[in-house]
C-alpha cells in the first residue's frame, strides 16, 4: 500500500474546498470558513506566509460565531494577498486572489461573498504551491 505524501494530502483537501465551495449552499459558509482555518494551521512550509497564527484564528472564529462571514473570510487572507471581488447577479459572487509571489490570480465563485473568497483562496494556495514547485507532481 502506498503512503500518500502529507503535502499532497493537504493540497487535495484544499483543492476539495476550492471546488465544493463553488456549489455549497449559503447556509454552509460557516463550515467552509472553519475548514479553511483548520487547513491553514497546517500550511506547508513553502506557503508559510499563509499559515494562521492563533490570534488570527481566534479572530476568524469569533467572526464566524457572530455571523460576520464576510469579515471572517477576509481575515483568512494573508496581509499581503491581493483580492478582487464582483457580483455578476443576485446570488452569484466572484473572487480573485493572488498571493504574494504568485504569478497569476486564481478566480472562483460562490453563492455568498464568503464562499467565493474561501474558494478563490483555496484555489490560489494550490495554484501557488504548484507554481513554486515548477508544476511538478508530488
Amino acid at each position: 500500500m502506498a503512503i500518500a505524501h502529507p503535502i499532497a494530502e493537504w493540497l487535495t483537501e484544499v483543492d476539495d474546498i476550492a471546488l465544493s465551495a463553488t456549489v455549497a449552499p449559503a447556509e454552509a459558509q460557516d463550515r467552509y470558513v472553519r475548514a479553511m482555518v483548520m487547513l491553514l494551521q497546517f500550511c506547508p512550509d513553502a506557503l508559510g506566509e499563509c499559515a494562521m497564527c492563533r490570534a488570527r484564528q481566534a479572530e476568524v472564529m469569533h467572526n464566524v460565531r457572530i455571523g460576520a462571514f464576510e469579515t471572517a473570510a477576509l481575515r483568512l487572507l494573508p496581509a499581503d494577498a491581493c483580492l478582487m471581488t464582483s457580483t455578476p447577479g443576485a446570488g452569484h459572487f466572484l473572487a480573485s486572489v493572488r498571493l504574494a509571489g504568485q504569478r497569476r490570480e486564481s478566480t472562483s465563485s460562490g453563492k455568498t461573498f464568503a464562499l467565493a473568497v474561501v474558494s478563490a483562496l483555496a484555489l490560489s494556495l494550490v495554484d501557488h504551491f504548484h507554481e513554486m514547485a515548477g508544476g511538478q507532481p508530488l
